[in-house]
């Protein structure tokens, strides 16, 4: 068992869980068991990276066995499960020992963050969702913390997610506004995904091809605009309503864009500046209309 090859797997894991923490969060609606879960399982493997970059027996469970010991210590074929047999030491262990070998204190609310995955787990409790935030923070505050020690930098750990994790954390950003940001970032990496290959000629086409037609909704009116992550045409749908002034106006309900596939509904459209507004483009002129010369 090569040790750097374990600790590189660990990090591994520990991104792929807790980008995957970060996606439930902000999906709509939110899953915050999963969010919470498996951003838990990520601060695990992360410490239990650090533990092995130290040495790769702090894995050791508290009471090892005769095979977990040979597995740590590199004789591994002579046991008959091999590394699928291992049994390491627990989360909140790797964090204890973490702390005694020189690693900082770890948040108050880790310890909340591994009884709800404890609870989800087990029986399927999770936490009110008021408290995910909070508990997701206490995991992307560790976790930064941990990464120089494996000379690592949080914008490569959270690669798309990073400014995400950094709203996350700044108690002014509400949460609103946080999936906001964070739906405008993931749309326009799904159009730079898509045009990536692409002339400029080619991206042009493309986005015309695409723009010409709107997303279905239920709003049978529908006007143009542009997307506040691509900047391609689109189409904002909604209903009308008559003024008092003879004037027609139109309420925004949805917005979609083919081209990087972001929708927007409710306070998000307020966010995009897009809001109620009169149908009439030019003032239209009285003919009976004269200058009060009084």
């Amino acid at each position: 068992m090569d040790q750097d090859e374990i600790r590189d797997e660990l990090v591994s894991s520990a991104r792929r869980w807790a980008r995957t923490a970060i996606d439930a969060y902000l999906e709509d609606p939110s899953d915050q068991d999963f969010a919470v879960h498996h951003m838990a399982v990520a601060v695990e493997h992360l410490a239990k990276a650090c533990l092995v970059s130290v040495a790769l027996t702090l894995l050791a469970n508290p009471k090892p066995s005769v095979e977990d010991l040979l597995v740590l210590g590199g004789q591994d074929d002579m046991v008959a499960r091999g590394r699928a047999g291992l049994r390491t030491v627990g989360g909140a262990e790797a964090v204890t020992r973490l702390a005694q070998v020189g690693q900082k204190k770890a948040p108050a609310q880790l310890d909340a963050l591994r009884d709800a995955r404890n609870g989800v787990t087990h029986m399927g409790w999770g936490r009110p969702s008021d408290e995910c935030r909070d508990l997701l923070v206490a995991g992307v505050t560790y976790i930064d913390s941990l990464l120089p020690n494996l000379a690592k930098e949080p914008e490569w750990f959270w690669e798309n997610h990073h400014e995400v994790c950094k709203d996350l954390v700044e108690k002014t950003t509400d949460e609103l506004k946080l999936r906001y940001a964070a739906k405008i970032r993931r749309a326009q990496a799904t159009f730079a995904t898509k045009t990536k290959s692409l002339s400029a000629a080619e991206r042009t086409a493309v986005v015309a091809s695409l723009s010409a037609a709107h997303l279905p909704s239920r709003w049978l009116l529908h006007v143009p605009a542009q997307c506040p992550a691509c900047d391609s045409p689109a189409f904002i749908s909604g209903r009308d309503k008559s003024g008092d002034y003879g004037d027609i106006w139109f309420f925004p309900r949805f917005f979609g864009c083919r081209v990087c596939e972001l929708t927007l509904n409710g306070p998000e459209l307020d966010l995009a500046d897009m809001r109620a507004h009169s149908l009439h483009t030019e003032e239209e002129v009285d003919d009976n209309w004269e200058p009060d010369f009084d």
